[in-house]
């Protein structure tokens, strides 16, 4: 059978020719962009697949740590020596009363002031297993400070020239070692004070309890 490429009709022949051109022409647009659909479909699942590389800012941060020299420096920092115990004959050592005279049933306060007399800081214990203050009528012992207390130690560090008081009341009665017998309130009369530091025994001012 013979195909007939002229075109057959009671239109001229340029109409039939200016259809069949702009037929080819949208054919070849319609395969043009069924062939750009079907090339780009993977496109998004390619690039989905792709991750962006670890940036040095995104990881884990890191803990500073101090410096070899720093450290070497802050432990080779000396330590102050301790002070050394204060000698007996570098203390200077006083016992007195807030007054010189009570009446009886009064509450004198007494002190027991301790001086460094050296150039150099030092230490001694003030407490009460080291420290005591007595009260005596003539040669009759009335009180003392450690028979109604416990034995305590208070290391304490003396500046040359400064001294430090230790206070304590006596309630004006008498004392036993061990906190036994009974505690006769003291009679009017004149009572003097003897203080200790350690084994160094000082005599100290007196007082008078007046009825």
């Amino acid at each position: 059978m013979a195909l007939h490429w002229r075109p057959v009709g009671p239109e001229p022949e340029q109409t039939y020719w200016r259809r069949r051109a702009a037929l080819a022409i949208a054919l070849v647009l319609l395969i043009a962009l069924l062939v750009t659909q079907l090339t780009g479909r993977d496109e998004p699942d390619r690039l989905g697949t792709e991750q962006p590389a670890p940036s040095a800012a995104s990881g884990s941060p890191t803990t500073p740590t101090p410096s070899a020299s720093v450290t070497a420096s802050a432990s080779a920092s000396p330590r102050p020596p301790a002070a050394a115990a204060c000698p007996a004959a570098g203390l200077q050592i006083e016992a007195t009363s807030d007054s010189g005279s009570y009446p009886v049933g009064g509450r004198p306060q007494l002190e027991l002031r301790v001086t460094n007399t050296g150039s150099a800081p030092c230490t001694v214990d003030l407490g009460s297993a080291a420290v005591e203050l007595l009260v005596f009528s003539g040669p009759d012992r009335i009180w003392s400070s450690d028979d109604c207390s416990g034995a305590a130690a208070k290391p304490t560090t003396l500046q040359p020239g400064k001294a430090v008081p230790t206070r304590l009341t006596w309630a004006g009665r008498r004392s036993l070692p061990g906190c036994e017998g009974p505690k006769a309130q003291a009679l009017p009369g004149t009572y003097r004070i003897s203080g200790r530091v350690g084994d160094v025994r000082v005599e100290g001012g007196s007082f008078s309890f007046t009825g």
